[in-house]
């Protein structure tokens, strides 16, 4: 799945099969300020925000895909649009959300470049939105 920043992408992928054979749904993944949405003629199935802690640092704060559409990798392909931006803006991450930790944790070589270590915390907990407040200007 492709991203563009000025606009919206759109891919096809596979869902349930029905009486007539494969049936096709296109998704959209779009930016929508501090984030990004996946959405289906259903609606929105799928998001990833993120808030600044510097001008240099984001926290990916909350990622979501409806439990219809999970194990089809959509949360990775989301995390992957942030994580793009981020490089092409020379920001770095911290994982805050459960799944954005896990996924860091699982590929730390492909994540390396973008995630900010500097704290020494190893978990997600340390930067919830109330551990955040002693740290934002």
């Amino acid at each position: 799945m492709n991203r563009s920043l000025g606009g919206a992408s759109a891919v096809e992928m596979e869902t349930d099969r029905d009486l007539y054979g494969d049936h096709h749904e296109e998704l959209v993944a779009q930016k929508q300020g501090n984030g990004y949405l996946l959405t289906s003629a259903k609606g929105i199935i799928g998001e990833i925000t993120y808030s600044l802690v510097d001008v240099d640092t984001w926290v990916i704060d909350h990622t979501f895909v409806d439990p219809a559409y999970r194990g089809r990798h959509l949360g990775r392909q989301l995390l992957g649009f942030v994580v793009e931006e981020a490089r092409e803006k020379g920001r770095k991450i911290i994982p805050s959300c459960s799944y954005a930790l896990a996924e860091f944790k699982r590929n730390p070589d492909a994540y390396a470049d973008v995630w900010e270590k500097s704290s020494g915390a190893g978990y997600a907990d340390p930067y919830s939105s109330s551990g955040l407040r002693g740290r934002m200007p």
